[in-house]
């Protein structure tokens, strides 16, 4: 959030600040990700910020801090998979791959863009009623079903602890009357047979197929 930056800054929350935020957006080196009402299908006026383009984030992470190492080559033979939270980074990575690439998690969904209300990462803020809830990606449509997509990266197949995890976000998400919510998971180093075979899932999307015969941005 915009409030969480300027603590991080050490720094008043000013039109400057928001002024830099929205360049950054503009170039698209960041992200604006606004959630949003089921009810009335607009944006709200809550929004969180998220580093979009993964160039930049592998360079603020591992790059910057290492410069004079990496000129002096003592990076040459050093594996990625040795960097310091690789598995963490390359799931925040797959994350941005797959919501630049939305159009095509809707195709393999049935959903046209005709048929969408709003499509974006959504997160429902904690009150004294309900506990607070992040989706991923949720697709909303014409006919009220949200298909809530869990965007999950792992070096190793996903097992049945992902479906515990989902259901535990989807009970704490407020639904209005009349909406129906479909789970979705999308990963890429495979699933277990149990997740499978569990049938919870409305779809599992396999990401690394779609590589091998899309255009990715």
């Amino acid at each position: 959030s915009i409030k969480s930056i300027c603590e991080k800054l050490g720094v008043n929350r000013t039109g400057l600040i928001s002024g830099y935020l929205n360049d950054l957006v503009q170039t698209n080196f960041v992200a604006r990700d606004f959630t949003w009402h089921f009810k009335k299908g607009e944006p709200s006026l809550l929004s969180k910020f998220r580093l979009s383009d993964n160039y930049l984030r592998f360079y603020l992470k591992y790059i910057e801090k290492n410069l004079p190492l990496i000129e002096q080559r003592s990076f040459q033979e050093k594996s990625l998979n040795n960097l310091n939270a690789w598995t963490a980074i390359l799931g925040l990575q797959f994350q941005n791959l797959v919501l630049h690439n939305r159009v095509h998690i809707r195709k393999l969904l049935g959903v046209s863009i005709e048929d969408m209300v709003i499509d974006n990462p959504y997160f429902q803020r904690a009150t004294a009623t309900h506990q607070g809830c992040q989706i991923d990606y949720i697709i909303q449509t014409k006919l009220n079903n949200l298909f809530a997509c869990e965007i999950k990266f792992s070096s190793r197949e996903i097992g049945i602890g992902i479906i515990e995890e989902m259901e535990q976000k989807l009970t704490n998400l407020q639904l209005p009357k009349g909406f129906s919510c479909w789970p979705v998971l999308i990963h890429v180093n495979g699933v277990s047979d149990k997740v499978e075979d569990s049938n919870y899932f409305f779809k599992i999307i396999d990401f690394g197929e779609l590589l091998e015969n899309q255009k990715f941005y």
